[in-house]
């Protein structure tokens, strides 16, 4: 008798919701029946079952840990992009230095020559160095 009722428990325990219920065990005649329902006749004694035990998503923990990876990923992924566009401008900004040092020296190298120049190529070379002078204005205006 004690056998017949464990398949039974069992199923009741899983097949109804996570909360407590009752189960009725009704003594009719000798026999005995369990029911979610009390007992219309006979003896009556109600049973608590626990509530079983609140269904594990064994999955979360991985998910969470997924998700935690593919964000960190993402955040490198990020700051490589962020430290490569730094070390392009800080490569530009070097480019654009040694640029407007080349046109300041051309400049100071054209505006010697002018000075030294002769009456014949003196007005040759105060335009040349008239136009490495706006050369640098336009390129380098600091």
């Amino acid at each position: 008798m004690r056998t017949a009722c464990i398949p039974f428990l069992i199923c009741a325990g899983l097949a109804g919701p996570a909360s407590a219920q009752d189960v009725y065990k009704c003594v009719q005649d000798g026999q005995t029946s369990y029911s979610a329902t009390p007992c219309t006749g006979g003896q009556l004694q109600i049973l608590d079952l626990p509530a079983p035990p609140p269904a594990v998503d064994k999955g979360a923990a991985t998910r969470q840990e997924r998700v935690a990876s593919q964000m960190e990923a993402a955040r490198k992924k990020r700051e490589s992009l962020e430290d490569q566009a730094r070390e392009r401008a800080a490569k530009q900004i070097e480019a654009r230095d040694k640029h407007c040092a080349q046109l300041r020296l051309a400049q100071k190298w054209t505006a010697q020559d002018a000075v030294g120049a002769n009456d014949k190529q003196r007005e040759a070379a105060q335009l040349k160095a008239r136009r490495a002078g706006e050369r640098l204005a336009i390129e380098c205006p600091n």
